[in-house]
């Protein structure tokens, strides 16, 4: 699962540099204690004619609600985009939505002495071959997205959170431009930064290591049935008398393979 809900507003049609593929461009805007979050919506059929870049629908400047699928450059680089589920909407411009919804698996984990990030692969809803997502099975087809926790938030999530856990979460997408110090160069990148209370984990509640889960599985496969033939019921007794016959003992299946 990796959907979000937010408004943003909207700037014009842009074109893939890469792909060619148009895209509406949109922004969420900054406020005191956020960047601006730039964003790109992709035209869907769910959207119908709303996100048809020949249409011009939206006048430039206009505030839209946008629900749909998040989907993050593959080459884990590029800009964050959107395939909407439903018709892009016009709201009042003071409305302010911006809300993230991962499920998946996670994959790294880093405590600072303020704040935990970590990593997440989402299991892919829908392909987006746009954007090179054509796979369900292989992991680089999986949406991955940089997470952070802070405050109370982080101490909570530190311990819940290892790697390879199942969990799901929910947030704010962020936006951050830098400078490399090394290179000089100008880079950017996107996380969602977890709200309060708004997360679930899954399985064992600590990390386990190769002889633990070698022992699980010892004892799961354990309970498997093994060396168990086709169903075959036992013959049923046999009476002389009529009515001895009538009250003996159904047959009893050896196994409990039962044929359906």
């Amino acid at each position: 699962m990796h959907i979000i809900q937010v408004t943003a507003v909207y700037k014009g049609v842009k074109t893939h540099p890469e792909h060619g593929f148009p895209f509406l461009h949109f922004e969420v805007p900054p406020t005191e204690k956020t960047d601006r979050v730039p964003l790109c919506v992709l035209p869907s059929q769910p959207s119908k004619n709303t996100t048809a870049p020949d249409q011009k629908i939206f006048e430039e400047g206009s505030k839209l609600l946008i629900e749909g699928r998040l989907y993050p450059d593959i080459s884990g680089h590029g800009p964050m985009y959107i395939q909407p589920t439903k018709e892009l909407q016009v709201v009042n411009q003071d409305l302010v939505i911006n809300q993230v919804f991962l499920a998946g698996n996670c994959n790294y984990t880093q405590s600072y002495e303020y704040s935990f990030k970590f990593g997440l692969n989402s299991q892919l809803s829908l392909t987006e071959k746009r954007l090179g997502y054509t796979s369900y099975q292989e992991l680089n087809h999986k949406p991955s997205f940089w997470l952070t926790a802070q405050y109370d938030n982080k101490k909570i999530l530190e311990k819940l959170f290892y790697k390879g856990r199942q969990i799901a979460v929910g947030g704010k997408l962020t936006f951050s431009e830098y400078t490399d110090k090394k290179t000089g160069e100008k880079k950017s990148s996107y996380s969602i930064y977890v709200s309060s209370k708004q997360h679930s984990a899954f399985g064992f509640g600590f990390a386990l290591n190769k002889e633990q889960w070698a022992q699980i599985t010892t004892l799961v496969n354990s309970f498997r049935p093994t060396g168990q033939g086709t169903y075959k019921p036992k013959e049923r007794e046999a009476f002389d008398s009529p009515h001895q016959q009538a009250i003996a003992k159904p047959s009893i299946p050896e196994t409990d393979d039962i044929p359906f």
